[in-house]
C-alpha cells in the first residue's frame, strides 16, 4: 500500500534514523478520489448479476452505477485533510447520497426473462 502511494507521488520515502514515509502532498489540496484509485485500482461501471439481465439494459445495474458516480462525485468533493480531521475527531463518517431511480413499485424491465 504505501508502494502504491510513493509511486503516485503522495508520499515519499526518508532514509536514516527516524526514516519512513513523509506526505509528499497538501492534504487541503489533495481530493480523496485519486488516493482511493491508487489503492483499490480504477472504479468501474458494473453490470447487473442477474443472469437474466446479462447484455441488457437493467435498472438495477443503473443504481449501481449511478451509486458509485454519487460516491466518486463525494471522493472528489473532499480532501486529506477533510479525512484527517474526520479521523482525528473520532466522528463516524458518514456521507448523503442522493441518487434519482426508478419507484421500488416499477416492475424490472428483464423479470419476464428470469427462470422461476
Amino acid at each position: 500500500m504505501l508502494q502504491r502511494l510513493n509511486k503516485g507521488g503522495l508520499i515519499k520515502s526518508v532514509r536514516g534514523p527516524g526514516g519512513g514515509y513523509r506526505l509528499n502532498c497538501v492534504p487541503s489540496e489533495t481530493p480523496l478520489y485519486p488516493i482511493f484509485e491508487l489503492l483499490g485500482g480504477p472504479f468501474e461501471s458494473h453490470e447487473c448479476a442477474f443472469e437474466g439481465c446479462r447484455g441488457k439494459k437493467c435498472f438495477i445495474a443503473d443504481m449501481v452505477n449511478e451509486l458509485s458516480r454519487a460516491f466518486l462525485r463525494y471522493l472528489a468533493s473532499r480532501t486529506l485533510a477533510d479525512f484527517a480531521s474526520y479521523y482525528a475527531s473520532g466522528r463516524d463518517v458518514s456521507i448523503e447520497i442522493s441518487v434519482i431511480t426508478p419507484s421500488l413499485g416499477q416492475k424490472h424491465p428483464n423479470f419476464g426473462h428470469v427462470a422461476k
